[in-house]
Protein backbone atom coordinates (compact mmCIF):
# COMPACT_ATOMS: atom_id res chain seq x y z
CA UNK A 1 0.00 0.00 0.00
CA UNK A 2 1.25 3.64 -1.01
CA UNK A 3 1.76 5.73 2.16
CA UNK A 4 -0.17 9.15 2.03
CA UNK A 5 1.33 12.39 2.91
CA UNK A 6 -1.30 15.44 4.21
CA UNK A 7 -0.75 18.74 2.00
CA UNK A 8 -3.75 21.13 2.10
CA UNK A 9 -2.59 23.17 -0.82
CA UNK A 10 -1.57 20.67 -3.02
CA UNK A 11 -2.62 20.78 -6.47
CA UNK A 12 -2.47 18.88 -9.75
CA UNK A 13 -1.24 21.94 -11.46
CA UNK A 14 1.78 22.55 -9.41
CA UNK A 15 3.73 19.08 -10.95
CA UNK A 16 6.20 18.85 -8.31
CA UNK A 17 5.08 19.13 -4.85
CA UNK A 18 7.42 19.84 -1.84
CA UNK A 19 6.35 18.07 1.96
CA UNK A 20 8.58 19.53 4.92
CA UNK A 21 8.14 19.71 8.13
CA UNK A 22 7.05 16.88 10.58
CA UNK A 23 4.98 15.33 7.95
CA UNK A 24 7.84 14.98 5.84
CA UNK A 25 9.92 14.21 8.34
CA UNK A 26 8.19 11.11 9.29
CA UNK A 27 7.45 10.26 5.99
CA UNK A 28 11.87 9.95 5.56
CA UNK A 29 12.84 8.47 8.62
CA UNK A 30 9.63 6.68 9.74
CA UNK A 31 8.13 5.09 6.58
CA UNK A 32 12.05 5.37 4.74
CA UNK A 33 10.74 6.40 1.77
CA UNK A 34 12.63 6.16 -0.85
CA UNK A 35 13.32 7.75 -4.69
CA UNK A 36 10.81 6.30 -7.04
CA UNK A 37 8.78 4.76 -3.90
CA UNK A 38 4.90 5.83 -5.08
CA UNK A 39 2.56 8.34 -2.75
CA UNK A 40 -0.22 9.31 -2.45
CA UNK A 41 -0.93 12.96 -1.72
CA UNK A 42 -4.30 13.77 0.23
CA UNK A 43 -5.83 17.63 0.59
CA UNK A 44 -8.51 16.77 2.78
CA UNK A 45 -10.74 18.96 0.74
CA UNK A 46 -11.96 15.92 -2.37
CA UNK A 47 -8.46 15.63 -4.26
CA UNK A 48 -6.18 13.31 -4.22
CA UNK A 49 -2.92 12.92 -6.16
CA UNK A 50 -0.89 10.02 -7.49
CA UNK A 51 3.00 10.89 -6.85
CA UNK A 52 6.20 9.94 -7.07
CA UNK A 53 9.13 10.26 -4.92
CA UNK A 54 11.95 12.60 -6.57
CA UNK A 55 14.04 13.08 -3.21
CA UNK A 56 13.98 11.90 0.06
CA UNK A 57 16.42 13.57 2.35
CA UNK A 58 15.98 16.46 4.55
CA UNK A 59 12.63 16.78 2.87
CA UNK A 60 10.42 14.65 0.61
CA UNK A 61 9.89 15.68 -3.20
CA UNK A 62 7.43 14.40 -5.30
CA UNK A 63 6.46 14.38 -8.94
CA UNK A 64 2.73 14.19 -9.71
CA UNK A 65 1.59 11.72 -11.57
CA UNK A 66 -2.45 12.03 -11.74
CA UNK A 67 -5.18 13.31 -9.64
CA UNK A 68 -8.54 12.55 -8.64
CA UNK A 69 -11.51 14.52 -7.85
CA UNK A 70 -14.09 13.09 -5.45
CA UNK A 71 -17.09 14.66 -4.07
CA UNK A 72 -18.13 14.52 -0.69
CA UNK A 73 -20.62 11.76 0.42
CA UNK A 74 -24.18 12.16 0.49
CA UNK A 75 -25.95 12.44 2.99
CA UNK A 76 -23.02 14.40 5.18
CA UNK A 77 -23.16 12.55 8.44
CA UNK A 78 -22.80 15.15 11.43
CA UNK A 79 -22.23 13.50 14.97
CA UNK A 80 -22.86 15.95 17.84
CA UNK A 81 -21.78 15.08 21.23
CA UNK A 82 -20.27 15.75 24.27
CA UNK A 83 -16.72 14.88 24.61
CA UNK A 84 -16.11 11.56 26.32
CA UNK A 85 -13.09 11.59 29.38
CA UNK A 86 -9.33 11.01 28.42
CA UNK A 87 -8.23 9.04 25.36
CA UNK A 88 -11.57 8.10 24.46
CA UNK A 89 -11.96 11.43 22.83
CA UNK A 90 -9.16 10.98 20.43
CA UNK A 91 -10.72 7.10 19.82
CA UNK A 92 -14.33 8.56 19.21
CA UNK A 93 -12.65 10.61 16.20
CA UNK A 94 -10.50 8.17 14.16
CA UNK A 95 -13.34 5.57 14.50
CA UNK A 96 -15.82 8.41 13.61
CA UNK A 97 -13.19 8.96 10.66
CA UNK A 98 -13.01 5.49 9.50
CA UNK A 99 -17.15 4.72 9.28
CA UNK A 100 -17.54 7.91 7.16
CA UNK A 101 -18.71 10.24 9.19
CA UNK A 102 -18.45 14.13 7.41
CA UNK A 103 -18.00 15.99 11.22
CA UNK A 104 -18.24 15.75 14.41
CA UNK A 105 -19.16 18.95 16.88
CA UNK A 106 -19.01 19.08 20.96
CA UNK A 107 -22.55 19.54 22.19
CA UNK A 108 -23.07 21.04 25.33
CA UNK A 109 -26.00 19.07 27.76
CA UNK A 110 -27.42 19.26 30.99
CA UNK A 111 -25.22 15.89 32.45
CA UNK A 112 -21.91 16.51 30.12
CA UNK A 113 -18.79 16.65 32.34
CA UNK A 114 -16.45 17.54 29.87
CA UNK A 115 -15.58 20.55 27.70
CA UNK A 116 -13.53 20.86 24.61
CA UNK A 117 -10.42 22.86 25.17
CA UNK A 118 -8.48 24.74 22.66
CA UNK A 119 -5.49 22.37 23.11
CA UNK A 120 -7.67 18.90 22.97
CA UNK A 121 -9.64 20.74 20.36
CA UNK A 122 -5.59 20.89 18.28
CA UNK A 123 -4.96 17.32 19.34
CA UNK A 124 -8.30 16.28 18.00
CA UNK A 125 -7.47 18.04 14.43
CA UNK A 126 -3.79 16.21 14.36
CA UNK A 127 -6.33 12.90 14.83
CA UNK A 128 -8.67 13.35 12.02
CA UNK A 129 -5.15 13.91 9.50
CA UNK A 130 -3.91 10.66 10.65
CA UNK A 131 -7.15 8.94 10.55
CA UNK A 132 -7.81 10.24 7.47
CA UNK A 133 -4.50 9.02 5.69
CA UNK A 134 -4.67 5.74 7.39
CA UNK A 135 -8.43 5.19 5.53
CA UNK A 136 -7.56 7.31 2.58
CA UNK A 137 -10.54 9.42 2.69
CA UNK A 138 -10.12 12.20 0.42
CA UNK A 139 -12.28 14.37 3.18
CA UNK A 140 -10.68 15.71 6.20
CA UNK A 141 -13.09 14.74 9.01
CA UNK A 142 -14.41 18.59 10.46
CA UNK A 143 -14.17 19.13 14.02
CA UNK A 144 -16.60 22.00 14.65
CA UNK A 145 -17.63 24.41 16.98
CA UNK A 146 -19.69 23.87 20.07
CA UNK A 147 -23.05 23.87 20.22
CA UNK A 148 -25.75 24.20 22.93
CA UNK A 149 -28.74 21.82 22.92
CA UNK A 150 -31.25 24.11 21.68
CA UNK A 151 -28.73 25.32 18.90
CA UNK A 152 -28.32 21.82 17.57
CA UNK A 153 -31.81 21.48 17.15
CA UNK A 154 -31.83 24.12 14.64
CA UNK A 155 -30.91 22.59 11.04
CA UNK A 156 -31.65 23.53 7.54
CA UNK A 157 -34.24 22.21 5.23
CA UNK A 158 -33.66 19.46 3.73
CA UNK A 159 -31.86 17.65 6.65
CA UNK A 160 -31.97 14.37 9.28
CA UNK A 161 -32.46 15.38 12.83
CA UNK A 162 -31.93 12.71 14.94
CA UNK A 163 -31.00 11.80 18.87
CA UNK A 164 -30.33 8.64 20.04
CA UNK A 165 -31.76 7.12 22.70
CA UNK A 166 -32.68 3.89 23.59
CA UNK A 167 -36.74 5.20 24.47
CA UNK A 168 -36.77 5.73 20.32
CA UNK A 169 -37.99 3.99 17.45
CA UNK A 170 -35.42 1.37 15.22
CA UNK A 171 -33.54 3.92 13.24
CA UNK A 172 -34.61 3.38 9.44
CA UNK A 173 -32.93 6.58 6.88
CA UNK A 174 -35.05 9.46 5.85
CA UNK A 175 -35.53 8.92 2.01
CA UNK A 176 -34.02 11.97 -0.05
CA UNK A 177 -32.17 13.72 2.89
CA UNK A 178 -29.36 15.61 2.10
CA UNK A 179 -27.78 15.61 5.78
CA UNK A 180 -28.21 13.48 8.82
CA UNK A 181 -27.43 15.63 12.21
CA UNK A 182 -27.44 13.00 15.34
CA UNK A 183 -27.10 14.35 18.97
CA UNK A 184 -25.69 11.78 21.15
CA UNK A 185 -26.56 12.31 24.88
CA UNK A 186 -24.01 12.76 27.50
CA UNK A 187 -22.48 9.30 29.98
CA UNK A 188 -25.67 10.34 32.44
CA UNK A 189 -27.73 10.14 29.70
CA UNK A 190 -30.10 13.12 28.30
CA UNK A 191 -32.61 15.14 31.15
CA UNK A 192 -36.10 14.10 30.25
CA UNK A 193 -36.92 17.91 29.36
CA UNK A 194 -34.13 17.52 26.68
CA UNK A 195 -35.70 14.92 25.12
CA UNK A 196 -39.24 16.68 24.88
CA UNK A 197 -37.74 19.74 23.44
CA UNK A 198 -36.40 17.74 21.02
CA UNK A 199 -39.09 15.90 19.62
CA UNK A 200 -41.13 19.56 19.58
CA UNK A 201 -38.34 20.62 17.46
CA UNK A 202 -39.19 17.55 14.93
CA UNK A 203 -36.02 15.30 16.21
CA UNK A 204 -36.65 11.34 15.55
CA UNK A 205 -35.57 9.99 18.60
CA UNK A 206 -34.24 6.57 17.29
CA UNK A 207 -32.32 3.42 18.97
CA UNK A 208 -28.93 1.87 17.16
CA UNK A 209 -29.41 -1.22 18.95
CA UNK A 210 -30.27 -3.22 22.04
CA UNK A 211 -27.93 -2.17 24.36
CA UNK A 212 -26.55 0.67 26.62
CA UNK A 213 -23.52 1.81 25.15
CA UNK A 214 -21.03 4.17 25.80
CA UNK A 215 -21.43 7.51 25.16
CA UNK A 216 -18.28 6.93 22.21
CA UNK A 217 -19.19 3.82 21.12
CA UNK A 218 -22.93 5.08 20.83
CA UNK A 219 -21.53 8.02 18.37
CA UNK A 220 -19.16 5.90 16.36
CA UNK A 221 -22.47 2.96 15.93
CA UNK A 222 -24.85 5.95 15.03
CA UNK A 223 -22.27 7.40 12.31
CA UNK A 224 -21.49 4.16 10.59
CA UNK A 225 -25.09 3.06 11.05
CA UNK A 226 -26.41 6.15 8.97
CA UNK A 227 -23.71 5.80 6.21
CA UNK A 228 -24.50 2.16 6.29
CA UNK A 229 -28.03 2.72 5.03
CA UNK A 230 -27.11 5.38 3.22
CA UNK A 231 -24.87 3.22 0.92
CA UNK A 232 -27.36 1.03 0.57
CA UNK A 233 -30.24 3.01 -0.46
CA UNK A 234 -27.75 4.50 -3.15
CA UNK A 235 -26.67 0.39 -4.07
CA UNK A 236 -30.62 -0.24 -4.43
CA UNK A 237 -31.86 2.62 -6.72
CA UNK A 238 -32.91 2.19 -10.03
CA UNK A 239 -30.26 2.33 -12.54
CA UNK A 240 -27.65 2.31 -10.14
CA UNK A 241 -24.29 0.78 -11.66
CA UNK A 242 -20.68 0.68 -9.60
CA UNK A 243 -17.77 2.59 -11.01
Amino acid sequence: MKHAVYLPDARPEHGELVVEGEEGRHAVRVKRLREGDGVEVLTGAGVRLTTRVLEATRRLRLSVLGSQEVRPEEPAVEICSPPPKGPRLGDMIDQLSQVGATSWRPLKAAFAAERLTPARRERLERVAIEAMKQCRRAWLLEIGPELAVAEALVIGPGADLLVADASGEPYEPAPGALAVRVLVGPEGGWRADELETARRAGARVCRFGPHVMRLETAAVVAGAAVRARAHEALGSAPGRRDG
